[in-house]
């Protein structure tokens, strides 16, 4: 039996994460985000927070020796191909809800994936990290930007596509509509079942 999988890739500050929890809450289905770079840490024995900073960065020249082993890919490379197969595995064994930026790609021979892009503009996004996430900035809107350019590096590194390229996608999504009116548009999506034929 094939797993139905979403794989949700988004802007930083739009809210992607919590519509996919909305989602995989409303479907009963999983959910995985941080695990899945909590999972990366366990199967290469090195700290989260390292594997938290390499998950977001491109490989650089300067290769991070994990052994002593006469070849030793840097780290960035280690962790993307250890998530890549983690995330195989989960679109093997369950149907789920993957947020994590190269999903997509990933996952782009396999059948019955519901691909989305979560955006908002900058300004929606910078209210929502300040007043939904809490979080503290000098300068959010720099902050924003910066975690954005970050992850359009990444993807492009390590995919053949083009971060936010909408035909990669099956739904781009405006996070202002709404975050549970979008969560209740993905529901009605994946539950039409015109995608898994």
């Amino acid at each position: 039996m094939t797993q139905k999988i979403i794989t949700i890739t988004r802007e930083y500050g739009s809210g992607g994460r919590l519509i996919a929890k909305k989602v995989a809450e409303a479907l009963n289905i999983a959910f995985y985000d941080n695990e899945l770079i909590d999972e990366t840490a366990r199967q290469l024995d090195i700290d989260i927070d390292t594997i938290r900073k390499a998950s977001q960065e491109k490989s650089s020249s300067f290769a991070y020796s994990l052994n002593n082993g006469p070849l030793v890919l840097p780290i960035n490379d280690q962790v993307y191909a250890t998530q890549a197969k983690i995330i195989k595995h989960l679109a093997e064994k369950e149907d789920c809800i993957i947020v994590n930026g190269c999903a997509n790609y990933i996952l782009e021979d396999y059948p019955h994936v519901l691909r989305i892009f979560v955006y908002a503009p900058l300004e929606s996004r910078i209210e929502r990290v300040e007043k939904d996430y809490k979080e503290e900035h000098e300068n959010t809107k720099k902050y924003v930007q910066k975690r954005d350019k970050q992850r359009k590096s990444y993807y492009n590194y390590y995919t053949t596509n083009t971060w936010a390229n909408m035909k990669d996608y099956d739904l781009c999504i405006n996070s202002d509509m709404g975050i549970d009116e979008i969560a209740q548009l993905i529901v009605k999506v994946y539950q039409n079942g015109k995608l898994w034929k």
